[in-house]
């Protein structure tokens, strides 16, 4: 039996530290950005995402981006 994975979609998601709680927790906020291009370089899309995230209040913990891909039964 042969499968193969076929692109779907991607999303860039962007992490936050919006404080801590009352039991000293970090509080994540996520932004996600959907219409990622498969052929976005990675030096691109942190570009991107940490320009996006300059314009928020909270500071930026990390970004990421999420491939989702079909399995294909050939």
């Amino acid at each position: 039996m042969s499968a193969s994975l076929e692109f779907n979609q991607a999303t860039g998601r962007i992490h936050f530290n919006a404080g801590v709680n009352d039991k000293g927790y970090v509080i994540r906020k996520v932004k996600t950005y959907k219409n990622v291009t498969s052929q976005a370089s990675a030096a691109n899309l942190y570009t991107a995402l940490t320009q996006l995230a300059s314009l928020s209040d909270y500071p930026m913990i990390k970004v990421d981006r999420v491939i989702t891909e079909d399995i294909q039964n050939n």
